[in-house]
């Protein structure tokens, strides 16, 4: 045993010296990298591969101009007015012949009717009128309108007013189209006109209030307050109703 020791450790020595060579012989050896890199000692970089993309579409070409050509208009047909107007014969036919007028009718010879005289006439002039003549009076309220006449800043109906109301009642029934207007007016100055115009309207409300009592409907009266009056002339506290559409 102590014989066959140094035997086998010299051939394991011997296994692993082998082993190293044949490991140092694989191995190719490293060459040293330039110093500069020149046209020379430079090596090309491989081309990649083309991608495939597929099949590319066809690109549709733009529509095509096409520069538009301008129409003549056609040339005018040649008119003819009055009774020269004919049409013109189909080609390989004869024209026909034009009618004869017809004749006139006959008229029968009336006697000439006598002349009268004309009568005589008497034109008068007239005279202007004498300077000491009176001027023509004014004119009455016409019957279309009605007038309430009220007492200082009242705004009540005065008992004089019932006459007035009957009367207006009974033309309202007698007639469904006709219409009131009322048109109040009460005293006042430039300073009061709003407080006039607030106490007109107060009065026009009373007396529709009153119609509508009666049985007439509001609808047919129109309401207008206007304070002052500045313009008719008349009795600074009233309401003059007009009937319209009557």
């Amino acid at each position: 045993m102590r014989r066959a020791a140094p035997i086998l450790f010299g051939r394991a020595v011997a296994l692993c010296t082998l082993c190293a060579g044949t490991a140092v012989a694989a191995v190719p050896p490293v060459k040293a990298a330039p110093e500069r890199l020149t046209l020379e000692n430079a090596a090309p970089l491989p081309v990649p591969p083309r991608p495939n993309l597929g099949s590319q579409k066809p690109v549709k070409a733009p529509p095509r101009f096409v520069t538009p050509v301008p129409m003549t208009a056609p040339p005018l047909p040649d008119l003819i007015e009055g009774a020269a107007q004919r049409t013109a014969p189909a080609p390989g036919k004869a024209p026909a012949p034009a009618a004869a007028p017809a004749p006139p009718p006959a008229v029968a010879a009336t006697p000439p009717s006598p002349v009268s005289p004309a009568p005589s006439r008497t034109e008068t002039a007239a005279l202007p009128p004498s300077p000491d003549a009176a001027p023509p009076a004014a004119s009455a309220t016409p019957s279309a309108v009605l007038s309430l006449v009220f007492d200082g800043a009242a705004t009540n109906l005065p008992d004089a007013a019932d006459e007035t109301v009957d009367r207006i009642v009974q033309r309202l029934r007698a007639s469904d189209t006709a219409r009131l207007q009322l048109r109040s007016y009460a005293t006042g100055t430039s300073e009061t006109a709003r407080e006039a115009r607030q106490l007109s309207l107060a009065r026009a409300l009373s007396l529709r209030e009153r119609l509508t009592a009666f049985g007439v409907r509001s609808s047919r009266i129109d309401v207008r307050a206007l304070g002052i009056d500045t313009g008719s002339g008349g009795t600074p506290d009233r309401i003059d109703v007009e009937f319209l559409n009557e």
